[in-house]
């Protein structure tokens, strides 16, 4: 038996031979594990088969997972240039430094705990991988810098693509190694905690300026690198605050069943009387023929004419097959109703709510949703997904995903461009998103929580469920749902008996009959 490795060769199998065994004894003596705990992740396929290109940089690379990606390398040079200007211009007045001898060693002295920061093994010696962390690193606290200090820069800074790849969690820097360059940036250790400070308001500006949902007062954060891993990590933590209630999830999984098979029956209904409709149709243009009289046509014209495959499939001889339904991943949503439906049966109004995702809350007094403000842009989409991403990666079992319950919530409601105008009616959808941009967007986030619902989710399908309207529509689809299927029948054998009949009369003829002509 054959065992295949990650290894391309035998000489990068040595080289992680090499690695473990030079770094065994130094990371002893570091407790990687609680300090610098894995932030930084490879992110599994089962969520980015929905769209896998919102995972990954279109202009840059930013760390050591893309970093060889051909179609990424061409933006080195720019990299390099900005990380030296940016790095000669802080070192400037204190002698001439050399780039390797205060920066490079520094940061290969981190070596293990940059390792331990990133999910996947990183096939790189500590020279290349000090080297791609002092760039990088350079480059984006140079950005960050820009965006601190001149809010209104628009020539690298305001680059949308640029911005967009810098929150992809496969691309970001850690803290810790930004913390050490930054550190390293400046000789006067008295400095040092008001330069971490500074460097964390950066992060913070940041994140503000691109945040699809308000984030919290920095003062509910603290600044360091066990709070803070990344700036990914950073915007995900000023959008959900730490301490978020866990949600409620008893009798979630029944009124789940409940209300999926709600959704199949209607589903059933549906397309029950669609298929009556067909075959209406298809009787009216018949009897239409028989009463506007034609010329007889020859036998294997008559025989071609007749619709096999109608007759076929509706006799059941002939399976239709559905390959939209079965090639491909298919998106799952939670179940419940659509902000049309909430709206215009149940009489649920929405309101936006300055509490973030903390204040999301059905009352049922008022029948009002409360739901944070959130903005859409170009970005919203790849910002949102890979939050859900770390989120995802990050939990533990049994642990709570706030974020990604709020993303599942909106893809519940959200099913057409009525539904996103009226949240952007009430306030709570902003930004230069059209509302298809909009519908297009959620209806393509797939379910991430495990359960099929929270309290609010519950306690909304309750309530919609309650109504009168609901119930009248539950009770006719449960009483005269069977009526469809028989009426569908009788048309089924209705339309066969008109076929042979029009053929007949094709053929031979039935002017007496029909009142035809010749």
């Amino acid at each position: 038996m054959i065992i295949t490795t990650f290894f391309s060769s035998v000489s990068k199998e040595k080289r992680w031979v090499d690695q473990i065994s030079k770094k065994f004894i130094r990371e002893v003596s570091i407790d990687i594990s609680t300090k610098n705990p894995i932030c930084v992740f490879n992110i599994p396929k089962s969520i980015t088969i929905f769209k896998p290109e919102a995972y990954l940089p279109q202009v840059i690379a930013l760390g050591p997972y893309h970093h060889m990606v051909p179609h990424l390398y061409h933006m080195e040079r720019f990299k390099i240039s900005c990380a030296k200007s940016f790095f000669n211009q802080s070192q400037r007045g204190h002698g001439n430094i050399k780039f390797r001898e205060i920066l490079i060693d520094k940061l290969k002295e981190l070596d293990p705990v940059v390792r331990g920061c990133y999910h996947s093994y990183l096939d790189f010696d500590d020279n290349i991988l000090s080297w791609i962390m002092a760039i990088d690193g350079l480059f984006l606290i140079n950005l960050l810098q820009d965006y601190f200090v001149d809010h209104g820069n628009k020539s690298m800074v305001g680059d949308t693509i640029l911005s967009r790849d810098i929150m992809l969690l496969e691309n970001q820097i850690p803290f810790v190694v930004l913390k050490e360059i930054y550190r390293t940036l400046k000789t006067n250790s008295s400095e040092i905690d008001e330069d971490e400070s500074e460097l964390f308001f950066m992060m913070e500006r940041f994140c503000r300026a691109n945040s699809p949902l308000q984030l919290s007062s920095i003062s509910s954060c603290s600044y360091n690198e066990t709070s803070h891993l990344h700036l990914l990590d950073l915007m995900y933590h000023l959008m959900v605050k730490n301490g978020f209630p866990k949600t409620e999830r008893s009798n979630q999984d029944e009124e789940s069943s409940h209300s999926r098979s709600r959704s199949e029956e209607i589903e059933d209904m549906e397309e029950g009387i669609s298929s009556a409709c067909d075959n209406i149709g298809e009787i009216t243009k018949i009897a239409m023929k028989f009463w506007i009289g034609r010329k007889l046509l020859k036998p294997v014209q008559v025989i071609q004419d007749i619709p096999w495959d109608k007759i076929l499939t509706i006799s059941g001889l002939k399976v239709v097959k559905h390959p939209d339904k079965n090639e491909g991943p298919v998106v799952v949503e939670i179940s419940i109703p659509s902000v049309y439906s909430l709206h215009h049966y149940a009489g649920i109004t929405f309101k936006s709510t300055t509490e973030g995702i903390m204040g999301i809350k059905f009352v049922e007094e008022e029948a009002t949703l409360y739901m944070p403000v959130i903005t859409l842009d170009v970005n919203s989409e790849v910002i949102l997904r890979n939050l859900v991403a770390y989120e995802t990666t990050m939990s533990y079992p049994n642990s709570s995903s706030p974020f990604s319950q709020f993303i599942d919530l909106l893809s519940g409601i959200i099913d057409s461009t009525e539904d996103a105008r009226l949240l952007k009616e009430k306030g709570i959808i902003k930004g230069e998103l059209s509302n298809n941009g909009i519908a297009e967007l959620f209806n393509g986030i797939n379910k991430a929580t495990r359960s099929s619902g929270n309290k609010t989710v519950v306690k909304i399908n309750n309530y919609y469920n309650k109504k009168p309207v609901v119930k009248m529509f539950k009770f006719m689809h449960k009483r005269w749902f069977s009526i469809w299927k028989v009426i569908n029948r009788l048309l089924t054998v209705l339309l066969l008996l008109l076929l042979v009949l029009y053929s007949f009369c094709e053929f031979y003829g039935c002017p007496k009959l029909f009142g035809g002509s010749n």
